[in-house]
């Protein structure tokens, strides 16, 4: 315990920027994508990356980024040494035992439509425990500290200051960086493969929130579920159904699939690239809760919303932030009977269209591919004042 206040002696580099996502197990996510965009347009910045994943260690070592792991010596010393240093989840993303003194900026991963950090009253972070034993003892551990936090717009910005304890001029208003991609005109060649298999398909993604249950529960776990009958309709309507769970449901949900299958299941080692990568080029969404359609909006393409179990998730597993019905931005379907009726509807919905619209603006202050240099010119700009 000493150290950690020591640390706050030690001089730190502005040029020096540290960078972690997922616990430190995953190279993706908001970090990610800041991480790259410095790395290719500010030279004069050294971006690490901190990981305790011995694959992404190598695998970003043959891409020629710095990375070190949380525990290794230089891993230790560039956390002690950095200025800024960037999460997507927690501090634990990089190595959170050697960063007091250092400007601390949660990226999160998303715009929170259900309930978070502190908001979430089914997290142990709102626990006595955690609250006041951790908070006031165990500071090093403690997590709603951090100097700044990202928003998409000013819908958000409370709710992410309320979630985080910091103050609402904490919150910078920039975008996320990973909804840069959206404006990439570069194909994904997934989809591109997907396409050559079924020529001028829609490609439909299903990107489900995760659950508080020991099984998964999503589309394809509906009692009415019958894969000949969607398979036939999917045929009729030239549509892929593509199926991405949340990487955490993801690992108990379905994983085999066949070939001439018009439904794909994807796990996290199928994926040829970043999930938002691969949405961007996507016809339309099909999602329950996540944040995500979030992002979606800035295609300003069509959604389906498969709340099929609404009110057991806000019972169960999260409480939202939004009224569901108010706050979502297409239809909403409770089993296939009407996800199939909105998949060949949806398309030429003219007073949809101009919902989407209305969310994206509500919802996505910016809307071009310069959230990631908002972020920095903010930090610099924050920096420099100093």
């Amino acid at each position: 315990m000493p150290f950690w206040y020591l640390q706050l002696l030690i001089s730190r580099n502005k040029k020096l920027w540290i960078f972690g996502a997922w616990y430190g197990e995953r190279f993706s996510d908001n970090s990610m994508y800041l991480f790259k965009y410095i790395h290719e347009n500010y030279p004069d910045i050294r971006a690490i990356w901190i990981t305790t994943n011995k694959d992404i260690f190598n695998s970003n070592k043959t891409l020629g980024y710095e990375t070190y792991m949380k525990w290794s010596l230089k891993g230790v010393w560039y956390c002690l040494k950095a200025k800024f240093v960037f999460v997507t989840s927690r501090k634990q993303d990089v190595n959170e035992f050697f960063i007091n003194g250092s400007t601390t900026v949660n990226l999160w991963h998303g715009s929170p439509l259900k309930k978070i950090g502190a908001d979430d009253k089914y997290s142990q972070v709102n626990s006595f425990f955690y609250s006041k034993i951790v908070k006031n003892i165990f500071s090093i551990s403690y997590e709603f500290n951090y100097d700044f936090v990202i928003s998409n717009a000013a819908v958000f910005t409370d709710k992410m200051a309320a979630s985080f304890k910091v103050d609402n001029t904490q919150v910078l208003e920039t975008g996320c960086p990973r909804n840069d991609v959206f404006y990439n005109t570069k194909k994904d060649s997934f989809n591109l493969n997907v396409l050559e298999r079924f020529p001028n398909a829609k490609l439909v993604y299903y990107l489900p929130t995760f659950r508080n249950s020991e099984t998964p529960k999503n589309i394809f776990t509906q009692p009415d579920f019958n894969i000949n009958f969607i398979e036939d309709f999917l045929r009729k309507e030239n549509i892929v159904l593509i199926n991405k769970g949340h990487f955490v449901e993801s690992k108990k949900g379905i994983t085999s699939t066949n070939p001439l299958s018009r439904i794909i299941h994807l796990k996290d080692s199928d994926t040829t690239s970043d999930i938002n990568f691969m949405l961007k080029d996507a016809d339309a969404l099909i999602t329950d809760y996540s944040s995500v359609f979030f992002d979606f909006l800035l295609t300003e393409r069509p959604m389906i919303f498969a709340a099929f179990d609404l009110q057991e998730y806000m019972s169960q597993s999260r409480e939202l932030y939004f009224e569901y019905d108010n706050a979502i931005s297409g239809p909403m379907a409770k089993n296939w009977k009407e996800i199939m009726f909105h998949l060949k509807n949806v398309w030429c919905d003219i007073n949809n269209n101009i919902l989407i619209k209305e969310k994206n603006t509500l919802y996505n202050k910016y809307h071009d591919a310069n959230n990631s240099e908002r972020v920095v010119q903010s930090l610099i700009g924050l920096s420099n004042k100093k």
